[in-house]
């Protein structure tokens, strides 16, 4: 509940018409020196890079992002889950938490930075016209359309015991239907804004968690005062760094592409290499063919023909065809489908992190590209295969597979060497024969005339390198 309630504040307190704030990171803020025991029975702490020190109050226990999770007094407090609160201070921004024993209240400190903190940097500096513009925004009525929000906040200001200003804040009202009850002081020191604040839901306030609130605050003192002049610097670091990180997905965006692009350059070369290789394979075995069909025609005898081991036909029904141009994408264009996914994963961590519109809509179309194109190209696959065919008289197709060859006839005819294969892909109720990207044969396991599935599967494993079973 509290984070709500500061939600609903701090854009007040720290905006103040500025759009957006972006919170410090509390763990790289809150270096806390050792805390010891002092006569008063108050323990001092500093918080060294926030330029402040304090007395926490007898009885509280204080927690810094840097407390490790071992402390004894986590459970003296009421802590029992040390890892998701401090969490939950960082996404706050708070620098400290102060508890009383067994949870019975929380007072946080909640530091923020902004251009408006980065102008004004000290309220010891401000004018008195500043101070009441920004009590006076801070003041006005903040609700919701549906009722279930409606808060009150009064302000006035507040010096405390060591000369420091303050505004003394007061919030009262209803968040989402719940009764709640918020004391705080604000300052701002350095460039940043800081919240000190306590509440309750459904009840009032108790007299201690005031008083040791008031405690708290009355204790804290600068240890330096920074020159405005340093504020450019930091603020010209953050840019650069939020430059950085909105650039971020983009250059990884043109890293991946790059990385496709490079891997299907070296693909497509070893391709060539195979192809060229395939080529003086088919040239040796056209030679042999020609070579026997010689030999034959000097004896005066005709040419033999090879013996068929294997006898298939196949119908390349519309069934069949789409089942295949589904399991070319799976399996025969890996690169294209995986390559896509990667880009449109990082697509869409560009349009989720990034903070320019014009970025996110460009990285969100992107993204939604590269996950339909990959669906659309079965669909562009069947239509190409499947129009073929209705030109032919038939959709059958005439396999027999020889010891060197295999012979085609039907709607497609040709004799082809094993040697002429590129893949072939094993399915459940097909084998697939590529002879090249747009060259392929499907075979149904069921259909043969002669010879089993068990002997093609065989004959191609022994006449095919890159034979595949899925």
């Amino acid at each position: 509940m509290i984070k709500k309630i500061t939600a609903a504040l701090l854009p007040v307190l720290l905006c103040m018409s500025i759009a957006g704030i972006i919170p410090a990171a509390a763990s790289a803020s809150s270096e806390a020196l050792p805390a010891s025991s002092s006569a008063s029975g108050s323990t001092p702490l500093e918080l060294q890079s926030s330029n402040m020190k304090m007395n926490i109050p007898k009885g509280l226990y204080a927690f810094t992002p840097d407390t490790p999770i071992t402390d004894e007094n986590l459970l003296r407090a009421g802590i029992t889950d040390w890892e998701t609160q401090k969490k939950e201070m960082q996404k706050r921004g708070s620098v400290l938490l102060v508890n009383a024993a067994k949870g019975a209240f929380t007072i946080s400190l909640t530091k923020n930075e902004n251009t408006t903190t980065q102008q004004y940097f000290n309220m010891t500096t401000m004018s008195n016209a500043q101070i009441s513009s920004l009590i006076q925004e801070m003041c006005k009525p903040q609700s919701a359309a549906n009722g279930a929000t409606s808060v009150t906040t009064t302000a006035k200001r507040y010096t405390n015991a060591q000369k420091l200003p303050f505004l003394d804040i007061e919030i009262k009202g209803n968040v989402e239907n719940k009764k709640i009850a918020e004391a705080a002081y604000f300052t701002i020191l350095n460039g940043a804004g800081y919240l000190f604040e306590t509440y309750q839901e459904n009840k009032a306030l108790t007299a201690q968690q005031t008083a040791s609130l008031q405690q708290l605050v009355n204790s804290v003192q600068v240890t330096k005062f920074l020159p405005k002049s340093s504020a450019p610097e930091s603020s010209n670091s953050d840019r650069i760094q939020f430059v950085v990180f909105l650039l971020l997905p983009l250059i990884l965006m043109v890293a991946a592409i790059a990385a496709i692009f490079i891997v299907r350059r070296v693909h497509r070369s070893r391709e060539n290499k195979r192809t060229a290789f395939l080529l003086e394979r088919i040239t040796a075995y056209q030679a042999q063919q020609k070579a026997q069909k010689k030999e034959a025609q000097e004896k005066g005898l005709p040419l033999e023909e090879p013996k068929v081991l294997i006898e298939n036909t196949t119908k390349c029904v519309a069934k069949a065809l789409k089942r295949f141009s589904w399991y070319d994408l799976l399996l025969n264009r890996k690169e294209t489908w995986i390559s896509m996914l990667v880009v449109a994963a990082l697509s869409i961590a560009a349009a989720v992190f990034v903070h320019s519109i014009p970025l996110r809509v460009v990285s969100a179309f992107v993204a939604a590209f590269c996950i339909i194109y990959p669906l659309l190209i079965p669909r562009k696959v069947f239509q190409t295969e499947n129009g073929s065919f209705r030109k032919m008289k038939t959709r059958k197709i005439r396999y027999q597979f020889r010891a060197d060859d295999f012979r085609v006839s039907g709607a497609y005819s040709g004799v082809y060497p094993y040697v002429q294969i590129l893949h072939v892909y094993e399915v459940k109720r097909y084998f697939y024969l590529y002879l090249g990207a747009n060259h392929i044969y499907i075979i149904n396991k069921h259909t043969f005339k002669k010879g089993t599935t068990d002997d093609l599967r065989k004959l191609l494993k022994e006449k095919c390198p890159k034979y595949k079973i899925h």
